[in-house]
């Protein structure tokens, strides 16, 4: 390569660099608070009655998600599953279809626990207690996230915006 090629090449990489560090620095960090003891969940944290029916994540079937919703729509090709009512997205594993993960949109659909879209985050900690790891923005919003759980593939997550739960996720691993 000529010596003006590799001026060119070395001056790309320097920008292509330069500018990765400046959008990576313009996005707000989080901070991750940790309990000093997690919250232990049980087996019924797991299990949400839809009114139509029971889903037990790391068990149900993709066939008894579609009998619970039968006007529900599989999203393209993929693992994710959508009723036509309550605002949720179903997510079941690849080999196994088995449910493994629950997105909670709307106040339709509570948590195990009663919690639902809409309540106030305290009423969350009244029903699932203190012991959550927090996980919070570092630029001073009022959006954070509280997981109640030893780890993210057995775990509540409640995302909450203007202090309300905006949305709530249930996952765990087939069992």
């Amino acid at each position: 390569m000529a010596p003006k090629g590799r001026v060119y090449v070395i001056a790309l990489v320097v920008v292509v660099f330069a500018l990765g560090f400046y959008i990576s620095s313009r996005h707000p960090r989080v901070d991750i608070i940790c309990p000093e003891h997690d919250t232990v969940l049980s087996e019924e944290d797991y299990r949400v009655d839809t009114g139509k029916g029971l889903l037990v994540l790391g068990r149900s079937t993709w066939d008894e998600v579609g009998r619970i919703y039968p006007g529900g729509k599989s999203l393209g090709m993929s693992t994710i599953f959508r009723p036509d009512k309550p605002d949720c997205l179903l997510t079941f594993s690849e080999d196994e279809n088995i449910l493994v993960k629950l997105h909670i949109d709307g106040p339709e659909l509570p948590s195990p626990r009663g919690a639902a879209a809409g309540d106030d985050y305290k009423l969350v900690e009244a029903q699932y207690g203190k012991d959550y790891t927090l996980i919070k923005s570092t630029d001073g919003s009022n959006y954070f996230d509280m997981v109640y759980g030893k780890n993210r593939e057995n775990s509540v997550t409640f995302k909450i915006r203007h202090n309300k739960v905006d949305r709530i996720i249930i996952q765990r691993e087939i069992q």
